[in-house]
């Protein structure tokens, strides 16, 4: 019986891995095809078609396994703002089409691509607007008014009603689940710990979530009425009513030019024309557009993206969101310090920060790059708390007008589920110790007054040294600092007037910068990116690494109905900072 069942083991697990080398055979042959295609022809008189829908991240990897498997967009926001550039000064592009998605982009990036798109209009293109999906909202309408003419399917759903900012708060959930949130924080606006305090917003919250969204809404009513030729006070007045919800309503108002099929569209560039897609279009070189690669000097953009962590796959807002480490940063940056190639560091932030550990040992390897060449920051979508921590030394800080940032504070989270496991599972710990408050992190206990003191002492140490680096970087007291911190959220726009951001504007600005403060000619340099994104495999044998211990919690919750595993997404997240000091935003805060 013995040799049946290891004859039938062994049978069983030659046909397993038979098929792993078959599937892993064939994508690998789907990445070689995809590698090897060709880079587009493009003939004079085409039209760049550009879909543009979901989010668009910083940066792709550009693994086609990736993006056939591992659901990877085919292009960035980079690919995107430089195909836009490219087709601006590119004699065979006569003109664009842009046909909107569900757009899924964080504004400030929305920002940068508007302006590629302005660049296409001003350089004299014909630039129309559409929606693939019979809906336009703000987000795409952003977008679309850059555009020469916005035409929309007659039946359209078009929503111009304003902005809302919502946070989930679990306070009632963990009353009814017998846990105890014990928050510290050091700065009234460190709203990262209401979630699991409060019921709702406190008052300094919703000051400062209030001028986010006001600020959403003015950029955007700016925005149109330059671009539509409308009275700046009318299109307030139309956002504010909230009654636009059709196309129809919208051309009325004139926030669209007209109604029409995609057939009609079309034939907006004339009787048939030639297309090339968005994607198929990025894989040209600048050169074949027209625009010359600088060859004389090179700019290392490194990216600090996603969460700090002190450790990749520890969990931290492990929802799947990106994640940076202070090693693998501090690797890309000692390789940009020490490349005599190198003439000027530019550090892309989006990061709404994370463990403060890892924010100042990220800090210090900017610190000892700077003492070398110029340190540019660009922020992207955010770069707050432990964000703004490590931007702050940077020789110029350029942002969005609506990049969050700020958010100068810290806070500790514990969570006593001693009545959860005794009064709702019936559960009872005991044990033994060597001090009083040896078990003080344990989650089976609340803190006394004592310890509580004590963890407030180290909360307000961690805030001062946050509060002396942005004095020093900036230039500041830290008195003034003190006074715009306290964990306040500020937009691009805000934080310039408050002295935290020195310019605004993207990537682009943040390069210039970079070249000027190095004595580099405009398009004399090349520009290099670190750190290399991780591959498909790379991220799957990380996760078969995970998996060998079981399932994640995080996998558990899929199992779960939307409503509950929300719930317990948001008490992951809440156990996931249980121990150590945060520099950290709001966990789970939506814009509509």
């Amino acid at each position: 019986m013995r040799f049946l069942s290891t004859l039938a083991a062994s049978f069983l697990g030659t046909l397993l891995g038979l098929g792993l080398l078959v599937v892993f055979g064939l994508m690998f042959v789907f990445a070689l095809a995809s590698t090897a295609e060709q880079a587009p022809t493009v003939r004079t008189g085409t039209v760049l078609v550009a879909e543009l829908r979901g989010n668009y991240p910083e940066m792709v990897s550009g693994d086609p396994i990736a993006h056939a498997f591992g659901g990877e967009p085919r292009v960035d926001m980079h690919d995107v703002i430089r195909a836009m550039n490219m087709a601006a000064v590119d004699t065979r592009i006569d003109g664009v089409w842009l046909r909107m998605g569900d757009l899924q982009t964080p504004w400030p990036n929305l920002e940068a691509i508007r302006r590629a798109i302005e660049g296409v209009s001003a350089a004299g293109k014909t630039v129309i607007a559409s929606s693939d999906i019979f809906y336009m909202g703000e987000d795409e309408l952003f977008l679309a008014s850059a555009a020469d003419s916005i035409l929309l399917d007659p039946e359209s759903m078009f929503e111009f009603n304003g902005f809302a900012m919502q946070i989930a708060f679990l306070k009632g959930l963990f009353d009814k689940a017998g846990i105890n949130p014990q928050a510290v924080r050091a700065g009234q606006f460190k709203s990262a710990v209401e979630p699991y305090t409060r019921e709702s917003l406190s008052e300094a919250n919703e000051l400062q979530l209030s001028e986010i969204v006001a600020d959403m809404e003015s950029t955007l009513v700016n925005a149109i009425s330059a671009s539509r030729g409308l009275d700046i006070q009318r299109v307030g007045a139309l956002l504010d009513a909230g009654t636009i919800l059709s196309a129809r309503d919208a051309r009325d108002a004139g926030l669209i030019d007209g109604l029409a099929y995609v057939d009609e569209m079309e034939s907006v560039f004339g009787e048939d024309p030639r297309t090339i897609s968005l994607v198929r279009y990025a894989q040209s070189s600048a050169r074949t557009a027209g625009i010359p690669e600088g060859r004389d000097g090179e700019i290392a953009v490194v990216y600090a993206e996603g969460t700090m962590v002190a450790e990749s796959g520890n969990g931290l807002l492990g929802s799947g969101s990106a994640a940076i480490t202070a090693e693998r940063f501090g690797e890309a940056m000692t390789r940009a310090r020490e490349d005599d190639d190198v003439n000027a560091v530019v550090i892309r932030i989006n990061s709404p920060g994370g463990f403060a550990p890892a924010a100042d040992a990220m800090l210090r390897e900017i610190e000892l790059t700077k003492a070398r060449k110029p340190v540019i920051v660009s922020m992207g979508s955010m770069a707050a708390s432990g964000g703004y921590w490590i931007a702050a030394p940077a020789d110029t800080i350029v942002a969005e007008t609506l990049t969050l940032t700020g958010s100068i504070g810290v806070f500790g989270l514990l969570m006593d589920v001693s009545s959860l496991l005794e009064d709702h599972l019936g559960v009872t710990i005991d044990g033994v110790q060597t001090g009083p408050s040896a078990d003080m992190l344990s989650g089976f206990r609340s803190m006394s007054p004592a310890e509580r003191a004590n963890l407030e002492r180290s909360m307000d140490r961690t805030y001062d040294r946050f509060l002396e680096i942005v004095a020093e970087g900036r230039g500041m007291s830290v008195a003034d600092v003190h006074a715009i911190a306290q964990g306040r959220v500020w937009t691009g726009i805000d934080a310039r007037d408050a002295g935290l951001v020195d310019v605004l504007g993207g990537l682009d600005t943040a390069l210039d910068l970079a070249a000027q403060s190095a004595g580099l000619a405009e398009g004399s340099y090349r520009v290099s990116e670190l750190p290399r994104p991780e591959t498909f495999f790379e991220r799957f044998t990380e996760s078969l690494e995970a998996r060998v211990s079981g399932p994640t919690p995080r996998e558990l919750a899929r199992l779960l109905p939307p409503a509950a595993a929300a719930g317990y997404g948001s008490l992951l997240d809440a156990l996931s900072l249980q121990q150590g000091v945060y520099a950290l935003l709001p966990l789970r805060m939506s814009v509509n």
